[in-house]
């Protein structure tokens, strides 16, 4: 949607230096995947460090000679540093926490005075289960609510505002599924499931290019009582981006696209732009069925009904 709505910008650009930046905005998502993985290895490094420093004091408190050794103990996280897919694409990826040690030590602060954190630090010896969630709320409670991380990362790339919250369900989502048993050859995602993701990429936006005209055309005659100048510059994309999978993707269910764009206008378009969007592709979609010009094929698809 944002790759389309650039181009409409500036309609002049290149095609392929366009859908060149789209697989690369791509590649940044799957970037930002691998380094917010990695940064609870900073958090448990900066931990240690902290440790070492206090056991190397002559005076301690007595909270500081009770701490127990729970987070760096932690199965997961040495599951996590372990991991040959994820050292594997660091070390072609070159990326460090290292250059942002405020925000490590920030994050970690947060992080220990959470009331699940010092619950689990008083366990004896924790479960992987509870090595497990402990880690997840770490990621959806602390670093995911991060005002510091978040400004950060919009500094790194531009990509990566947008993505953030996607990403974080995606690292939570990944690494409850690692097992113990499997040690360092716990499966991370692929940046595609299959070739079939790749060409859905490029001909949903090289298909709604070339039919652009075509499709505002019909989008303007189901305006009653409004004028097409008058929509919102994005309205006019998402509606268009929908009728490209409608008419021109047959494999993608009609329910499928209309929950996915009318979310997409509801997260980034107007107040009233989701209801908007909703009226008219339902108008679109009846009359498409009923004329033969909507058509979805393949399996589990055949006699599809809303």
């Amino acid at each position: 949607m944002q790759i389309v709505y650039a181009y409409f910008l500036k309609p002049t650009e290149n095609i392929n230096q366009v859908e060149t930046e789209l697989f690369n905005s791509i590649h940044k998502t799957y970037e930002l995947f691998h380094y917010l993985m990695s940064f609870s290895l900073d958090l448990r490094q900066y931990a240690q460090n902290k440790q070492d420093t206090i056991k190397n004091r002559y005076i301690r408190t007595k909270q500081e000679v009770e701490l127990n050794n729970n987070f760096l103990s932690n199965k997961l996280l040495t599951l996590i540093e372990s991991n040959h897919d994820l050292q594997t694409f660091l070390n072609n990826y070159k990326f460090s926490w290292v250059l942002y040690p405020e925000l490590t030590k920030n994050c970690y602060n947060t992080f220990i005075e959470t009331n699940y954190f010092k619950e689990y630090q008083q366990l004896k010896q924790p479960s992987f289960k509870e090595d497990k969630e402990v880690i997840a709320k770490l990621y959806t409670e602390v670093i995911a609510t991060d005002d510091e991380m978040i400004q950060s990362l919009e500094e790194m790339s531009i990509y990566w505002n947008d993505d953030f919250e996607f990403v974080i369900s995606n690292v939570v989502e990944t690494l409850n599924k690692f097992k113990l048993e499997k040690g360092a050859y716990n499966p991370l995602p692929a940046m595609y499931k299959c070739e079939d993701d790749i060409s859905f990429v490029k001909n949903l936006f090289r298909k709604c290019i070339l039919h652009h005209n075509e499709h505002r055309e019909i989008i303007e005659k189901y305006l009653k009582n409004w004028e097409a100048d008058r929509i919102a510059v994005l309205d006019m994309i998402i509606l268009e981006l929908a009728l490209t999978e409608l008419y021109c993707l047959d494999d993608i269910p009609v329910k499928v696209t209309l929950n996915e764009y009318i979310d997409l206008s509801k997260y980034y378009s107007t107040e009233k732009s989701s209801v908007f969007i909703n009226g008219i592709l339902d108008k679109i979609v009846h009359d498409g069925r009923a004329d033969g010009k909507i058509v979805k094929r393949g399996k589990g698809l055949i006699g599809e009904t809303k």
